[in-house]
């Protein structure tokens, strides 16, 4: 007879297997494969990159050590790095103390994930970023199909940022997050059902201890480890409540990345109470919005007011995840997004000019252009940065890729010929970059593109 096991039991024997340490290495190794870190990080003279030859038997060893309620994890060491301008905390941790995390973390990933709302976009297996921008856009399309009267068109967009979401999560010992790990990881409801020293090792790794040169250690009792791969599953976990609440607003659309929030409603009095909403909510668990980027737009056509809600700013695109959806339904990429993807398809197009040297310009021109498909070829995404990936994806604006086409061909011919201003299709022909030289088009990749949930 069929007899269920345990959720204490499953805790446990979780803990204890060594095949989550195994593939939590295997991760890590994958991750820093190709950078300084998988010799740069060690433990007691041992790199990463031994530890993955030896990966079988550190794994038994660390599984049979937790199971026994003996490992200890070591307070992590705070560094501050600059990341796009801006200093951040990040939190290191020696090489076990990683890889123990990780396992914790599969293991809370593994119970929650069935309680995930499917409007949840962020660090999740299987759904991608950018899918959230292409619901939105389909929403906004199914609303103007709905409505032919472009005078009843109109929707009540709310952006939300949390602020500080990182450093804001509470984690002492009043914290709902605790109720909320327990939930998920014991769904009975029965306190003796963890063992102690597995739930020891949980909250030691959710509030993790760090260590400041010139201050000692200290408990975190606010904000998750910055930079670990805990604090990911903590951002989804911490609003899941959130998440079901305004995704059952009926008629409504709710999308969430990480700390970045998105609600559509036609009604302005349900978007105007939903703002109050999530405002509330957002206190009842000690968080709050960034006024800065709390922003409540009127999405139409032509950018008109509301005269129902005065207050909201009108606009025909809204911003959401490094792309502007438009009232049309179409996607483009953000300005930001835009001069990123244009720097990087530069750099690379130089740096191959240049490493060809006096070559023939048909010769150069055509490596250029081979090196400038590659970077938004769907085929090889480990070589796309994230502008690269939305432009295949997401991105259905034919005004933009027409842009992009006309300004990627122009750089070609300045690190060819050495000017990419528009004169410079009177020395080489717009037809023989190409055609010639086989530069792909944009626009006509995107209309021969298979049909996705944003086209």
């Amino acid at each position: 007879m069929f007899t269920r096991t345990r959720p204490a039991l499953e805790v446990h024997a979780y803990l204890g297997n060594p095949g989550p340490y195994e593939r939590e290495i295997e991760r890590l190794h994958e991750r820093y494969l190709f950078t300084r870190r998988l010799y740069e990080l060690q433990q007691g003279g041992v790199s990463l990159a031994s530890v993955s030859q030896n990966k079988s038997r550190l794994a038994r060893l660390m599984s049979g050590t937790v199971a026994r309620g003996e490992y200890q994890l070591e307070p992590a060491c705070v560094k501050r790095i600059v990341v796009d301008g801006k200093e951040r905390i990040v939190y290191a941790l020696r090489l076990t103390d990683l890889i123990v995390q990780g396992v914790v973390a599969g293991l809370i990933e593994k119970a929650m994930t069935p309680r995930l709302s499917d409007r949840l976009f962020s660090y999740r297996k299987g759904i991608s970023w950018w899918a959230a921008v292409s619901d939105c856009a389909r929403t906004v399309r199914e609303h103007r199909a709905s409505h032919p009267d472009p005078r009843t068109r109109g929707l009540y967009v709310l952006r939300r940022d949390i602020d500080s979401y990182t450093d804001s999560i509470p984690v002492g010992s009043r914290s709902c997050v605790w109720q909320m790990l327990r939930s998920v990881l014991d769904p009975t409801g029965r306190a003796s059902s963890i063992q102690p020293s597995d739930w020891a090792l949980i909250e030691n790794v959710v509030r993790q201890e760090a260590f400041v040169r010139q201050r000692g250690t200290f408990s975190m009792f606010r904000g998750v480890p910055t930079g670990q791969v805990i604090s990911c599953v903590l951002f989804n976990l911490y609003l899941t409540e959130f998440d079901h609440e305004l995704a059952a607003i009926p008629d409504s659309f709710y999308a969430r990345y990480s700390d970045d929030i998105i609600f559509a409603h036609p009604s302005p009095t349900i978007a105007q109470e939903t703002g109050a909403r999530i405002e509330n909510l957002l206190n009842k668990l000690g968080l709050q919005a960034n006024a800065d980027k709390s922003r409540d737009f009127y999405l139409t056509g032509a950018g008109r007011r509301s005269s129902d809600w005065p207050d909201t700013e009108p606009t025909t695109t809204v911003p959401f995840l490094g792309c502007r959806v438009s009232a049309e339904g179409t996607v483009s990429l953000s300005r930001k997004k835009t001069r990123i993807f244009l720097r990087e398809v530069e750099a690379r197009a130089i740096r191959t000019a240049q490493a060809l040297g006096t070559r023939p310009q048909t010769t150069v021109g055509r490596a250029v252009c081979a090196v400038v498909n590659r970077m938004t070829n769907p085929g090889t995404e480990d070589f796309q940065q994230r502008s690269a990936a939305l432009l295949r994806r997401a991105v259905t604006d034919r005004h933009q890729l027409r842009q992009l086409d006309h300004w990627i061909a122009r750089i070609v011919l300045g690190a060819v010929a050495g000017r990419r201003d528009v004169r410079a299709f009177r020395q080489i022909a717009y037809r023989t970059v190409r055609r010639s030289w086989g530069l792909q088009s944009m626009l006509h990749a995107r209309n021969r593109w298979p049909r996705t949930t944003s086209s």
